[in-house]
């Protein structure tokens, strides 16, 4: 769908949850604080949720730029905060993804495993999906010797709503290839990961 289209639609919606509010003229009189929320909220919308397409077209073109693998060690790029939608309520989550490979014969730059992180939660997807598609990514696309996924997300459709569970993390873990033939590997990976985050200046 064109980005204009899209837009119209967006703003469109979100007039119509204004007028729900009782926040566009009726039933009280309009405030001038909201007078152009729907633009905002359509365009705040846009930016949270990229389209399947594009995300796909991007991280095709991040995995053909790889470098010959000289380090046959685990790779992790941990604790990569990011932001996804809920596809069951269209709330914000807020993840901590860590992911780790194996390299056989090619790595990607680091940079690239953070934007990769990124780029997959930039749609409303469950966090289960997310985990083990990141780690298929890592392991299939990458032809690595194993990959491993670790994530937490706060879920406002269980904070802010609900049961408002503000306190609760939902986790959950991928593995593939080696991380998941040998538990020794594995075990390694969740102990980095698990670690208390490093507190930099």
């Amino acid at each position: 769908m064109p980005l204009q289209t899209a837009q119209e639609k967006l703003v469109a919606g979100y007039q119509l949850v204004l007028e729900a509010y009782g926040l566009m003229g009726y039933p009280t009189k309009e405030d001038d604080n909201f007078r152009e929320t729907a633009k905002r909220a359509a365009k705040a919308a846009q930016e949270m949720v990229r389209p399947v397409a594009e995300i796909e077209n991007e991280i095709n073109e991040l995995l053909h730029k790889t470098f010959p693998a000289r380090y046959d060690q685990m790779v992790i790029s941990k604790h990569n905060i990011c932001f996804g939608l809920c596809p069951h309520h269209l709330l914000p989550v807020i993840y901590r993804v860590s992911a780790a490979y194996l390299p056989r014969d090619r790595v990607v730059g680091i940079s690239k495993l953070s934007r990769l992180i990124r780029l997959l939660a930039r749609r409303p997807v469950l966090q289960e999906d997310l985990t083990h598609e990141l780690a298929e990514i890592l392991h299939s696309r990458l032809d690595s010797r194993g990959a491993a996924v670790y994530v937490e997300g706060l879920h406002m459709c269980m904070a802010a709503r609900g049961v408002e569970a503000h306190e609760a993390r939902l986790v959950t873990s991928a593995v593939r290839g080696t991380f998941s033939d040998q538990q020794a590997t594995r075990q390694e990976f969740l102990d980095l990961v698990t670690a208390t985050p490093l507190q930099l200046l």
